[in-house]
């Protein structure tokens, strides 16, 4: 059997993959295989727990894939030849393909924890039956231990204290929870917001066994205490699933990523990588970056599926900018690009500013909120290298704008001068707008830096 376009994974990056090759390239046939029939929306898995009524209304569909004209197979490969332009099924059977594109994303990490394989401990898994598992186990449980306080056991631990009297504990190796996307008072802001929903949460410790006989009955932290658990999550983070290329020769980088050039090609001829499973470069630094996001994906998606037979857009990834967003104890989080965390690892030379406004005008209207932005800008030039927002909804939207702004090289120059659209209902008021005001105190501080700079001396 012959295929022109064959796409491996049924995630946003092989659904985006699959839709864009078929529309871009019409006369083409396109079939995307996945091993797992029941898929779901992978940042809606936390609330299946409570919030969605019934888990069934996260379900990732083939409808947009099938009305496209995408043959849809549920079914493992197995192997694949890049020489032979061929792929090999669970089943035996063999199919040969023009263009193959791999979007296989990744597979959860179990830390090296005693008693880990007990029964009550729980990875994030992206099918319907084991979330739906899941939500069984968590409206049977009365404690719960969440290890990892990233985006995910934050979330998570939110979600759990909805509808339920569940006691919660999240185990942190760091010093702070979510603290890759955040800086400190940003971190502290989310455990506060936690913490008022009568979540535990224990930084700068890890477990070092999960207790029980057959079945989980507590967790130990390595400062000895002994914490009751009838369940355990595991939200340490992922690795990326290229195995299947590993075998088939295909470059892998040294985090695990399959190697990938800014059209996200491989090293073998006429195969592509995106997602989850594809190396990330970080925007700045260009070093492969852990950072697994849906929007990249569907970015490197679009990208693949344009120029899989040829390069028809000059549409390259420059870099992944690392922009998140989240809502926890009623408090949105955003974060896009460096923090000031990274950029003194980096060796970054860097200022801050900081704003906090209501998001409506006047700040007494119903359904006001609190919104606090905070700039990191580089500090001769003033380019945008990164931002952070907490307060209302409108931090999910604000933060798309700061990530754009990095994207495309924004001076803060550029941004206290930005022209923006307002109304007291919808947003700040235009004299107080926290991304305004803050692009405005950074300028200050880049006029104090340049000030006090050594004079330079002419040539003679």
């Amino acid at each position: 059997m012959n295929v022109n376009v064959i796409v491996i994974g049924g995630g946003p990056a092989g659904i985006i993959t699959a839709l864009t090759a078929k529309s871009v390239y019409p006369e083409k046939s396109v079939c995307l295989f996945k091993d797992i029939g029941d898929g779901v929306i992978p940042c809606a898995i936390p609330y299946m727990m409570h919030t969605l009524k019934d888990p069934n209304q996260n379900a990732m569909g083939n409808a947009p894939l099938e009305k496209a004209g995408i043959d849809v197979i549920v079914g493992k490969v197995v192997s694949f030849n890049p020489k032979a332009h061929s792929v090999t099924l669970e089943s035996g059977q063999a199919l040969n393909y023009e263009r193959l594109v791999l979007a296989t994303g990744t597979e959860p990490v179990l830390p090296p924890i005693a008693g880990i394989e007990k029964d009550g401990v729980f990875t994030i898994r992206k099918s319907m039956s084991a979330m739906t598992e899941l939500r069984e186990k968590v409206h049977k449980v009365r404690n719960v231990a969440i290890i990892g306080g990233g985006f995910i056991g934050a979330e998570f631990a939110d979600e759990l204290s909805h509808g339920s009297k569940v006691d919660v504990h999240v185990i942190e190796i760091m010093p702070k929870m979510v603290v890759a996307a955040f800086d400190d008072e940003f971190c502290d802001e989310v455990a506060t917001a936690l913490g008022s929903k009568g979540i535990h949460i224990h930084c700068g410790n890890r477990v070092v066994s999960i207790d029980g006989n057959s079945q989980v009955e507590s967790v130990t932290l390595e400062n000895g205490r002994k914490i009751q658990a009838d369940m355990v999550l595991v939200s340490i983070g992922a690795k990326p699933a290229s195995d299947l290329a590993q075998k088939a020769g295909l470059r892998i980088v040294e985090n695990g990523s399959i190697w990938v050039d800014e059209y996200m090609r491989t090293d073998a001829e006429d195969v592509f990588a995106v997602g989850d499973c594809a190396v990330k470069r970080d925007f700045f630094t260009r070093k492969a970056a852990p950072i697994w996001l849906a929007s990249t994906a569907t970015a490197e998606a679009r990208n693949a599926g344009t120029n899989i037979y040829g390069i028809r857009v000059l549409h390259q990834i420059q870099g992944t900018i690392a922009a998140f967003s989240t809502k926890i104890g009623g408090v949105a989080f955003a974060s896009a690009g460096m923090t000031c965390r990274a950029c003194q690892k980096e060796g970054f030379r860097y200022v801050t500013a900081t704003a906090v406004a209501p998001d409506r005008h006047p700040g007494m209207l119903p359904g006001a909120n609190e919104l606090k932005v905070k700039l990191v800008l580089a500090d001769r030039s003033g380019i945008i290298l990164g931002g952070q927002v907490s307060g209302g909804p409108s931090a999910g939207e604000l933060i798309n704008v700061i990530a754009l702004a990095i994207q495309k090289k924004v001076t803060v120059r550029e941004l206290d001068m930005m022209q923006i659209a307002t109304h007291p209902l919808l947003t700040s008021s235009p004299t107080v707008h926290p991304l305004i005001n803050a692009a405005h105190q950074a300028l200050a501080k880049l006029r104090a830096t340049i000030r006090e700079l050594p004079s330079l001396k002419k040539v003679a």
